[in-house]
């Protein structure tokens, strides 16, 4: 009995070390990745497609969340402490990280530097001004999504040096299929009598897409590119003035929002409503918007269907 008891003994001595190897691999493995933190989920999804498996990544917006609900949990917070590098999209969007930010070391990128701003908008205000309704919604432009990639790019290739060949190489190949997305949304959208590419949202959110792709907004129930905003009686009698008078067939909005408005509008107008967008958010996982490119395809294959038909 007492042999047995010295044999467990020496055992368990033999495997404390091993326990300790077994248990720390996944800790060492991560501690080797560089500590990433995207405010957005449209940014997060660049920086997994640019960053692959050399980054340890997390998305403070979730899935189909708007971002003016967000409030940081615990564990988000913890993240941006030990980040080594948050990627934001500015332009007002994100401003709720900046007291966050407070206690952190992390280099800041905000990845919306050098796009194409819409026409009127000054390009040198602060990047979490949205004075004058200023849009933050830039990723809707495929040339402006291109170059917030290759801003992310070049931040993790200074971030983490060791692999910017690798960040650089995926850049390369996700910026192949962006360009493929570019020619099928332009495709799409030709699909689309001239005189039917008119826009009506339930706030100003497309107005990077409209620019790009050759739409005209007629307006907005939430004349606001922010969801923060109210419309007023006076403003949903006036969205429903112009649908009828330009002929609109269809109106949208994104998932991300309570669909009630824009339904009542639609049906003041007697037009279709189609409320399953993705604006300030991507999809869930297995939805049609769970990536940028399955997020842009789906609504322009979405907005293409509604619009068509307009005759």
């Amino acid at each position: 009995m007492a042999y047995q008891v010295r044999l467990l003994a020496l055992l368990a001595v033999a495997l404390v070390p091993l326990l300790v190897l077994a248990c720390s691999g996944g800790d060492e493995e991560d501690a080797t990745k560089l500590r990433v933190v995207a405010t957005t989920t449209q940014i997060g999804d660049f920086a997994r497609e640019v960053g692959g498996d050399r980054i340890a990544l997390t998305v403070l917006l979730r899935p189909n969340q708007d971002a003016h609900d967000f409030e940081a949990e615990p564990s988000q917070i913890r993240a941006l402490e030990r980040a080594q590098l948050v990627l934001r999209n500015g332009v007002g969007l994100d401003a709720f990280v900046i007291k966050a930010l407070a206690g952190s070391d992390a280099a800041v990128v905000i990845v919306s530097q050098g796009i194409e701003l819409r026409a009127g908008e000054e390009e040198g205000r602060g990047a979490d001004e949205e004075a004058a309704g200023r849009d933050p919604h830039v990723w809707f432009s495929v040339a402006n999504a291109k170059r917030m990639v290759e801003n992310v790019r070049d931040a993790l290739a200074a971030a983490d040096a060791t692999n910017a060949e690798h960040y650089h190489d995926n850049a390369k190949a996700y910026l192949a299929r962006l360009d493929q997305l570019e020619q099928a949304i332009r495709t799409a959208v030709g699909s689309i009598p001239a005189a039917c590419r008119k826009l009506v949202t339930n706030h100003d959110v497309l107005g990077y897409y409209a620019d790009a792709y050759g739409f005209e907004i007629v307006g907005s129930v939430i004349p606001s590119t922010t969801t923060e905003a109210r419309a007023s009686a006076a403003d949903v009698a006036e969205i429903v003035r112009k649908i009828r008078a330009e002929n609109v067939p269809a109106i949208f909005a994104e998932a991300s929002v309570n669909p009630g408005l824009i339904r009542q509008v639609g049906r003041e107008a007697g037009v279709k409503v189609v409320d399953d967008l993705y604006g300030d958010s991507l999809g869930p996982a297995g939805s049609d918007g769970a990536t940028y490119v399955a997020m842009m395809e789906s609504n322009t294959r979405k907005i293409a269907e509604a619009l068509k038909e307009c005759g």
